[in-house]
């Protein structure tokens, strides 16, 4: 069994930040890759930690589906980010949730919801900031309920609407535009505003019907968000090892430099996603 290599913590983060690849820099410091793997694990700069990314979307109905205190939530479609299962929750899955006095109750279903935003760290949802929050959130109050944690969310549609220039930034556009595999599905006239209608009169068959509609929108905003989030300036890190991509988790390539005010920072790009870095500590400083 070779000796031990006493390598310091500074020592091998200065080697990841000057070469390109970590089996350059295993070279560098004379050991193989799958100690420097090791070594990074055991001085905890390597351990990847991946937050849980929750991907959302509402269906709404009511007198005016758009506003909280004119409608509803029908169903709620969401699924983690990597998963392969989309879970679809809809009103009608709970007892009492409908009568001809009262109308649609969907406090049971509200109260699900929070929780499971409770153990998200991050929300991911297509014009989620102008709509599908807001009218959540009014719905909340409107049934006197705790809100929801102020997570962090990234809008797909708002992050296309900053980083491109497309005819629309709608998610069906949006997939068709990025060929995707995932595409909307097209609503006919009579399945909308058919299924609001029908829904309003207690009918199960056309919220399931949304529920299938639901369950395609949340599969199509994954693989819009997986093919721009790199666009994404301010998006959160979700990675807490620094010498790979904040957003994947993959590794990354080092690559010129980023100036910032007076200082000057090594740049770096993530071999798998393609989105660009830098590291915090800055190489120099510019004169005032």
């Amino acid at each position: 069994m070779p000796p031990k290599i006493n390598l310091t913590k500074e020592q091998i983060m200065v080697a990841l930040r000057t070469y390109k690849t970590r089996k350059e820099a295993a070279n560098a410091l004379g050991i193989s890759h799958d100690t420097l793997e090791a070594r990074v694990k055991e001085f905890e700069i390597g351990e990847v930690k991946s937050n849980k990314v929750l991907l959302w979307d509402l269906e709404t109905g009511g007198i005016n589906a758009l506003q909280a205190d004119l409608g509803f939530v029908l169903v709620f479609g969401w699924k983690w980010l990597g998963s392969n299962k989309v879970h679809t929750w809809k009103v009608s899955d709970y007892p009492n949730w409908f009568s001809k006095e009262s109308g649609i109750n969907d406090k049971p279903l509200l109260k699900d919801i929070v929780k499971i935003m409770e153990s998200a760290d991050l929300l991911v949802a297509h014009y989620g900031d102008k709509f599908d929050r807001r009218f959540f959130q009014g719905r909340c109050a409107i049934h006197n309920l705790s809100p929801p944690p102020p997570t962090k969310q990234r809008d797909t549609w708002r992050i296309a609407k900053t980083a491109f220039k497309f005819g629309s930034n709608r998610l069906a556009n949006l997939a068709e535009t990025l060929d995707l595999g995932e595409k909307k599905h097209q609503k006919t006239h009579d399945e909308w505003p058919g299924w609001w209608f029908k829904a309003m009169a207690g009918n199960e068959n056309a919220i399931n019907a949304m529920a299938v509609y639901c369950a395609q929108d949340v599969k199509t905003l994954e693989q819009v968000y997986l093919r721009i989030r790199q666009y994404d300036n301010p998006h959160p890190a979700l990675f807490d090892d620094r010498t790979r991509c904040s957003v994947c988790g993959s590794e990354v390539e080092y690559n010129g430099t980023a100036h910032v005010g007076v200082y000057t920072y090594n740049r770096y790009q993530c071999l798998e996603c393609g989105r660009w870095g830098r590291d915090r500590k800055s190489i120099k400083e510019h004169d005032k």
